[in-house]
């Protein structure tokens, strides 16, 4: 008789660990969004402190790790690709979330801050110059702004107060507040009238200076340029001795200010430079309707917050107020 010793069965294995897969680099993703929020490097590396470059290897590791494009580089902006705009809706919301729930757990220790969306060219030449003035009067309180473009959800992003800029016939939520109707006429500096030797008596003499023009592909141009200010005013299309074009507002107000031409500048940038002497209306009786509106919007959520209300209320009264004065 022969027996057969058969080997013990082999022992179960514990199922192999599967080794868990990073989907991208967190830490490139601040950089990602603040270079989608402002469609700028230079001006994510500012807000960020780092440089320029940096900000270009975060998004080039970002890219390389999702296998897509998120930016379209353009010869003088950035715009996101549509993978891009699906990356910084979600990792705009969720920074946001982290955000909130950091000063949550900070409690009390944590300094007021007011989020603010509004558009690039109102920041830099309306808001910005004026933040001290809230600041004196809020000592603590930190400003937040995201000047893009886009019109956010102010509860889904956590923003809390947003400034917009709304086009003729778009929708208006049911409890913004109308800041101001927006109106738009030339505008020069007086060193360019002093160079002309003599001041413009009708707008026809126009013709005679260079024209600082919005670029067609700007989304207002058909309703605020040269050609609708002159059948407005009553005379045939103005040329100019030469043209500049802009994609920015904040760029041809800028170029008129250093002397470089007249523009055709929009309240409330218009009566500010002209109430600081550093742009002259030569034809005030002509401020043409653009038929475009700002107006205040606060997130709901935040509304009873008090550094969020006193800093709505410090808008609706500077707009009120009209151009800063510096007494």
């Amino acid at each position: 008789m022969y027996s057969v010793i058969m080997p013990p069965p082999p022992k179960p294995q514990p199922p192999a660990r599967q080794r868990r897969r990073r989907a991208v680099a967190l830490a490139s993703l601040r950089g990602f969004e603040a270079a989608a929020r402002h469609l700028s490097f230079t001006l994510a590396a500012d807000e960020l402190n780092l440089t320029q470059s940096s900000i270009s290897r975060q998004i080039a590791t970002l890219e390389e790790q999702l296998g897509r494009p998120l930016f379209e580089r353009r010869t003088r902006a950035l715009a996101l690709t549509p993978a891009g705009e699906r990356m910084y809706a979600v990792v705009r919301q969720s920074l946001l979330a982290v955000d909130r729930a950091v000063d949550e757990i900070r409690g009390d220790t944590a300094t007021p801050r007011v989020s603010v969306t509004t558009y690039a060219s109102f920041a830099s030449l309306w808001l910005v110059p004026r933040l001290p003035a809230f600041q004196h009067l809020n000592p603590g309180v930190d400003i937040r702004i995201d000047a893009s473009d886009r019109m956010t959800n102010l509860e889904a992003d956590g923003v809390d107060v947003a400034i917009r800029w709304l086009a003729p016939g778009a929708a208006v939520p049911t409890d913004a507040t109308l800041l101001q109707t927006e109106e738009a006429s030339p505008a020069l500096s007086p060193r360019l009238i002093a160079a002309r030797g003599s001041a413009l008596r009708d707008p026809r003499e126009l013709e005679s200076l260079p024209i600082l023009a919005m670029d067609e592909s700007v989304s207002s141009a058909p309703h605020i340029n040269w050609s609708r200010w002159c059948e407005f005013a009553g005379i045939p299309d103005i040329e100019g001795a030469a043209r500049l074009y802009f994609t920015y507002v904040d760029q041809s107000v800028q170029a008129a200010v250093r002397g470089q031409g007249v523009a055709l500048v929009r309240t409330p940038f218009l009566d500010e430079l002209a109430a600081s002497g550093d742009l002259v209306m030569p034809f005030p009786q002509l401020r043409m309707p653009t038929g475009y509106r700002y107006f205040l919007i606060i997130n709901r959520q935040r509304a009873a917050v008090p550094h969020v209300a006193a800093f709505a209320a410090w808008i609706v009264e500077e707009f009120r107020r009209g151009p800063q004065r510096l007494t």
